[in-house]
């Protein structure tokens, strides 16, 4: 058996998200970057924020309507490989709409970088963020932190690993959303999808979000969607329980009709993170 009784072939399409919609992305990928163009046309936005010293450590920032607002923070998906900040506003409208500043982060993606690599630039760009909050207007206590698929596993390490230096940075991480995520990085390391990646056992432990618990604090977020594959819902459905029982305020939901790649497009997915 390779991986919970699957085969080759099975395993390869519980961890292919297209596969449930046909195997053609074009028309969402289509969209992710009309509509983060439209919000760049429409909104005030700073681009292209250096992080760091990579041409690869940038962030978008969309200002709140007001001073002091919340902050909300999210890491694209892609499988580590693909896409960048630029087809990930997509959701910035609304969550200016709702009060909310807003910043959408790039990262080296593979080959070029390492999984751990990815994890610490994504730190890095939140400790920025601590440190800019007064330039750029947006209160660091009042923090959500998100990812899509690739992404939610990044926003899951992030937490597990850093979660005392951003405390440290002034920043308060009040909500996690993690949305069709991977917490497991096993099956990842049988598919194709491990080829520009390259994960060793060490990095599959290391990595894994399921074997590194954040400490309790934030609130967190488990969403995925009705047309998920089997395997993403049972990632996300078990990491829920893993948090809840550490301790974690932890909900979980299933995103009736929606599939892998809409699921960030519909508002209520980044609305319900709203500080308190």
């Amino acid at each position: 058996m390779l991986y919970r009784g699957f085969s080759q072939a099975e395993l390869e399409q519980e961890y292919s998200p297209s596969s449930m919609v046909g195997g053609d992305l074009t028309p969402y990928l289509a969209s992710y970057a009309a509509l983060s163009a439209k919000a760049r046309a429409e909104l005030e936005v700073r681009e292209n924020l250096a992080y760091g010293d990579s041409s690869t450590q940038l962030l978008d920032f969309f200002p709140a309507p007001g001073a002091k607002a919340p902050l909300h923070v999210f890491i694209h998906g892609g499988y580590w490989q693909a896409l960048s900040q630029r087809e990930s506003a997509l959701m910035a409208p609304v969550l200016h709409e709702n009060g909310q500043a807003f910043a959408t982060l790039n990262y080296t993606l593979a080959p070029e970088a390492r999984l751990g690599q990815m994890v610490e630039e994504c730190r890095d760009a939140l400790l920025w963020l601590a440190s800019q909050a007064e330039t750029l207007g947006f209160d660091p206590s009042h923090v959500t932190l998100s990812g899509h698929s690739a992404g939610g596993h990044l926003a899951a390490m992030v937490m597990a690993t850093a979660s005392n230096a951003l405390a440290q940075a002034g920043m308060r991480v009040r909500n996690v959303i993690l949305i069709s995520g991977v917490f497991d990085l096993e099956p990842i390391s049988l598919t194709p999808v491990n080829d520009p990646i390259q994960l060793t056992k060490v990095e599959i432990h290391d990595l894994s979000p399921c074997l590194h618990l954040p400490a309790p604090g934030p609130r967190y977020r488990i969403t995925v969607a009705e047309r998920d594959t089997p395997e993403f819902i049972r990632q996300s459905r078990e990491y829920a329980e893993l948090l809840r029982k550490a301790g974690h305020s932890v909900s979980f939901d299933l995103q009736r009709g929606k599939h892998h790649f809409d699921i960030i497009m519909p508002s209520g997915t980044f609305l319900s993170s709203r500080s308190e």
